[in-house]
């Protein structure tokens, strides 16, 4: 698996920052437009007022994040993990997720505009391991509030 150095090493390129001096990372307002991220691990990272336009995420697992203010258009999550991260007043657009699994993550004060789930999605709360499956975006939004 990929980690977050892969999906922001075209960013660094491009600018003057130097990979690998802190511990974690931060994106702050930048956009991220019609790219395939698959296999990725985004960890212990912190997206803050980032656009995401036709995004795909596959098969990627985004552990102990926190992605706040951020913007989703027309992006897909395919087969992804959430476990132990937070989206907090995120807006997603025509967003799609199929086949993905929240474990103790939350999405919180976020709108869901003409997006809709697919296949299995699944709400893990209490650390038991059990994921409950849930039908809608609605369900899950009511669940992680």
């Amino acid at each position: 698996m990929e980690t977050l150095t892969y999906f922001i090493e075209e960013m660094f390129l491009k600018s003057e920052a130097t990979l690998g001096q802190e511990a974690h990372q931060t994106f702050e307002g930048i956009t991220i437009k019609s790219m395939t991220y698959s296999g990725l691990a985004i960890s212990g990272s912190f997206f803050q007022e980032v656009v995401f336009e036709e995004v795909i995420f596959e098969n990627c697992t985004f552990f102990g994040s926190q992605l706040v203010n951020c913007l989703f258009l027309k992006c897909s999550f395919i087969n992804c993990k959430f476990k132990f991260s937070r989206l907090t007043d995120c807006n997603f657009e025509s967003t799609t997720w199929e086949n993905c699994i929240w474990g103790l993550s939350s999405l919180k004060d976020s709108e869901m505009n003409k997006s809709n789930s697919t296949g299995s999605f699944a709400y893990e709360s209490i650390g038991t391991g059990v994921h409950t499956k849930i039908s809608s975006l609605a369900e899950f939004l009511d669940l992680s509030a």
